[in-house]
């Protein structure tokens, strides 16, 4: 079976199952309603669809690793004759939702002018940018958690709900006690994208964000290695 044969199996599959039904409904109903009054501010609105595209995302990601039973599975893997490309044909599936619904959460609001004042392209670049890395956040979540907890759903569930809480609730924790800014290393650093998201009458772009930038870009390149070499031993 080659890549885009696989790619297309996986969509198919996924579509049937009818497990993107309530990640979806959930995101899109929250988007209307959220944005149900005009003249609400720019940067902290698109700070909560990034929260939300990151919880969903690990949902549909969870979802989409659970598609196969075991025997499934390993035949599929002996069809493509790789462990990685059988892991890229369902993040490449989680990214195309990924994109349809951060795509959605960000020019809905600018469809029907929602916001109080125009965005700024810089504001604009931000929120692409925000939306992006929260969707891959939730992605290798669902995808570490699946794997890992592959014979225990319900524990994978649990396990990424907490890591999402602790996550989100990480600067405050690292504010009561300094010495959890280190335990907290391995936990997404979502907080450190939706802290640039300001309403500031002139929104500019310091250094801080740049450095927290590198640093968001260095866990993600670590966390896809880190997955992709637990997957080839798990399997």
């Amino acid at each position: 079976m080659i890549m885009p044969g696989y790619i297309k199996y996986q969509l198919k599959s996924y579509i049937r199952s009818l497990t993107f039904i309530p990640p979806i409904t959930l995101f899109g109903a929250w988007i209307i309603i959220f944005y149900t009054y005009s003249g609400v501010p720019i940067l902290s609105s698109y700070a909560v669809t990034c929260i939300s595209l990151y919880l969903i995302m690990t949902w549909v990601a969870m979802s989409v690793f659970s598609l196969e039973e075991i025997g499934e599975k390993d035949l599929l893997i002996v069809q493509l004759k790789s462990k990685r490309l059988y892991l890229y044909g369902k993040w490449f599936v989680c990214f195309l939702f990924a994109f349809v619904m951060g795509m959605s959460a960000i020019v809905y609001p600018l469809t029907f002018s929602i916001f109080k004042e125009d965005i700024q392209m810089l504001q604009l670049g931000v929120v692409i940018y925000g939306h992006l890395v929260s969707a891959i956040f939730g992605i290798l979540l669902g995808s570490f958690f699946s794997i890992i907890k592959k014979d225990s759903k319900r524990f994978a569930w649990l396990s990424s709900m907490f890591v999402i809480a602790v996550s989100l609730a990480g600067e405050g924790i690292a504010e009561k006690l300094s010495i959890f800014k280190w335990i907290l290393l391995p936990f997404p650093p979502i907080t450190q994208v939706i802290i640039h998201f300001t309403d500031d009458a002139l929104y500019g772009i310091a250094m801080d964000f740049w450095m927290d930038a590198m640093w968001i870009v260095v866990y993600i390149i670590l966390a896809f290695i880190l997955t992709i070499r637990l997957f080839i031993k798990k399997e």
